[in-house]
């Protein structure tokens, strides 16, 4: 199985889903629509407010600039003109996760990776959260169905756990379109969303439904090792078997769950028990993936997606002929990606499938290259960080972890690079309790700046940067150094209006 060195990167960009079941043909675009979406910039409470006066819904993006999938997201979705055209029927805001008040507004919708996309009633009340990874051709007609409803997901999904013969087909082509895996706020665990999920694959009424909940489910629900590789159960080889080959005996359900194809496929597959049936799966989906690289409808990242998912396939023995594909199709996205949001969309991409086939060289010199060239060097910099650390050169990897914290950009930014920062010291050199303190200052110091931010990924950030330090400071004598750090925590805290019982509660617990 791949380790990815973007693993943040790469787990938000597969995390999205795509819809199923949705037929109603896209509207073609005329020289009368708008060029472009007519975003609100983090106007969220004046668009709530708007929205309940006029009664019409609102369309809530939340992403951030240094983020692959979102660039993705800005370079096809948002310049789709059939998408602008249904951005008209909504008030459309622009939440960027650094913007003043973006967390909170996280934290009340349960947001938290980036891309996501809410489309919300007129009185607030979340109707879906759209799947990124939904084809341009099927979007329409899923915001023309968020558009007129009222029925929030909450309701539907209560009900698709109770009873789920009481859902209507409008329900249904929700859930098909909702994006799984991407909802904190309803799904604190997976095995609480593959639960959910097996029951919409035991009663969705369309096949097609059925087999994408039933992979999805398995994808929640299958252990993993250490290393991330999948062990199945024998029912759920059989729920393997059974759904993976009508799948990739259809282009149009090869399309349609192209993301389960390429990042969860894989593992499962090789989870199965030896003889002729895996050998089968195994070939017809290495096909599956060699259409989806070739298809030149797809974006560069999702192509990239599917030569890794090839590459996972051969159980992290590639032949040359792959590697060299690998090396032919790195340069392609290096030559093709001309435009600066295409660039951050796969290059980080490019280069991890290149290190995944052993190619560390070729990996680091793509990610020297874009640091130059780059608006936000700083994503860059944590892949050779990581790299380093893979390599057993610990200076190097605390040296990149250092330059990326101080080039990022953002408040919530700094405060999630400095907090990798940090954990990366504590992790390499835990001896070293004034390098700890050092790096763990540079976290307090960017709380600090942002006193009413402690919300969503900020808190998560900062609570698990916490908890980790109060884990050294017991493994490595360090509870002079984390008195001392407690006590700057405490003057943070102190500062928020809101949440100051759970602000730094990681200190108060030690």
């Amino acid at each position: 199985m791949r380790t990815p060195i973007l693993a943040t990167g790469l787990a938000l960009a597969l995390a999205a889903t795509t819809l199923t079941g949705c037929s109603e043909s896209a509207p073609v675009a005329t020289e009368a629509q708008a060029a472009e979406i007519a975003w609100r910039h983090g106007d969220v409470e004046d668009a709530l407010a708007e929205a309940k006066e006029t009664g019409k819904p609102v369309l809530l993006y939340w992403g951030a600039e240094w983020c692959p999938p979102c660039a993705e997201m800005k370079a096809g979705l948002f310049k789709d003109p059939n998408f602008i055209a249904k951005t008209q029927d909504f008030i459309p805001v622009y939440l960027d996760g650094d913007t003043a008040g973006a967390q909170k507004w996280g934290d009340r919708f349960g947001t938290s990776g980036y891309p996501t996309v809410i489309a919300l009633a007129p009185d607030g009340s979340e109707i879906t959260r759209i799947s990124s990874a939904t084809m341009a051709s099927e979007l329409p007609a899923l915001l023309t169905l968020a558009a007129g409803r009222t029925r929030s997901i909450d309701a539907v999904l209560a009900d698709a756990k109770a009873d789920p013969a009481t859902l209507s087909a409008e329900d249904w082509k929700i859930l098909a379109g909702f994006d799984w895996g991407n909802d904190p706020k309803r799904f604190e665990e997976g095995k609480a969303e593959g639960e959910m999920l097996d029951t919409l694959a035991r009663n969705a009424p369309d096949p097609a439904m059925r087999s994408r909940f039933a992979l999805l489910s398995l994808a929640r629900l299958a252990a993993r090792d250490g290393d991330g590789k999948v062990t199945l159960t024998d029912a759920q080889a059989e729920t393997v078997e059974g759904v993976l080959p009508g799948i990739l005996g259809a282009p149009q359900q090869v399309m349609a769950n192209r993301d389960v194809l390429s990042y969860y496929a894989p593992g499962m597959v090789l989870a199965l028990p030896g003889g002729e049936a895996k050998e089968d799966l195994t070939a017809l989906l290495d096909k599956a993936l060699e259409g989806l690289v070739a298809d030149t409808n797809l974006s560069l990242a999702e192509r990239t997606f599917a030569l890794s998912a090839r590459v996972d396939l051969t159980d992290e023995a590639p032949g040359e002929p792959l590697k060299a594909e690998v090396r032919k199709w790195a340069a392609i996205v290096d030559k093709q990606a001309s435009d600066a949001l295409v660039r951050k969309s796969v290059i980080s991409y490019a280069a991890e499938l290149l290190d995944q086939i052993g190619d560390r060289k070729a990996a680091k010199d793509m990610l020297l290259a874009e640091i130059d060239r780059s608006e936000t060097p700083y994503y860059y910099m944590l892949g050779l960080a990581a790299m380093a650390e893979d390599e057993g050169d610990k200076a190097a990897a605390i040296d990149w972890a250092r330059k990326a914290y101080e080039a990022s950009e953002g408040p919530a930014t700094r405060v999630q690079w400095a907090a990798g920062y940090a954990l990366r010291v504590m992790r390499l050199t835990p001896e070293d309790r004034d390098a700890v303190k050092a790096s763990s200052e540079a976290v307090l110091a960017e709380l600090a700046k942002s006193p009413d931010n402690y919300y969503q990924r900020t808190q998560s950030v900062a609570d698990r940067w916490g908890t980790a330090l109060v884990a050294w400071a017991k493994e490595h004598d360090g509870a002079a150094v984390l008195d001392s750090l407690g006590t700057r925590m405490a003057d943070v805290c102190a500062k928020q209006t809101e949440k100051t019982d759970t602000c730094g509660s990681w200190f108060k617990a030690a």
